[in-house]
């Protein structure tokens, strides 16, 4: 079921100038040839698709893979067709895809497997949830996800989101202390 549909506005300008259609095009594909075996958009792009306003330099994929081995073949999958790759990003037509294995935290399996299906320009793709957004940004704690993290927090459920936060929430990543931090104002920017 397709929950909405990812409007030019926001995205004219950078979107399709550097190829959002034909990522999202790909990220099928790879699905399809069993190169990943899901994904869902995160970071700016999906912080876009709920209408904040923002830019950001790349498009982040969360993707479920077995394993680290198959993450590198995921690289060598691009690399084979001759795609540019500088560091972590792997360029898709102009447009620099950073990929985040889902094996680095259960929060990416369930964001991905709790996704939202979303149109882009006649494309179905995943983008990951409002809520599971905020509690991916409360994992980096930049400021510049505390800035975004304001914006979407009025546009989460609220009880799903502490749900979320308190579930995925550990000595490492401690996401309900660092939601509350946000909600008391006591974290500036």
């Amino acid at each position: 079921m397709v929950v909405g549909q990812f409007e030019y506005g926001i995205m004219e300008a950078k979107g399709d100038r550097l190829g959002l259609k034909e990522a999202l095009v790909r990220l099928n594909n790879l699905k399809t040839e069993g190169v990943i075996q899901d994904y869902a958009i995160g970071g700016g792009y999906a912080a876009m698709f709920y209408d904040i306003p923002m830019t950001t330099y790349d498009l982040d994929v969360l993707v479920i893979l077995p394993s680290e081995n198959d993450y590198h073949n995921l690289y060598e999958h691009f690399r084979k067709q001759g795609a540019k790759i500088e560091g972590v990003y792997i360029f898709i037509k102009d447009m620099p895809v950073q990929f985040f294995p889902n094996y680095i935290s259960p929060l990416y399996n369930s964001a991905i497997e709790k996704a939202n299906i979303v149109e882009f320009d006649n494309v179905s793709s995943k983008f990951v949830t409002v809520e599971y957004l905020i509690a991916l940004y409360l994992t980096a704690f930049r400021d510049k996800d505390i800035i975004r993290m304001k914006s979407l927090i009025k546009k989460a459920n609220g009880d799903l989101l502490v749900d979320i936060v308190k579930r995925f929430s550990d000595d490492q990543y401690p996401l309900y202390e660092r939601y509350k931090e946000i909600l008391a104002g006591k974290r500036a920017i």
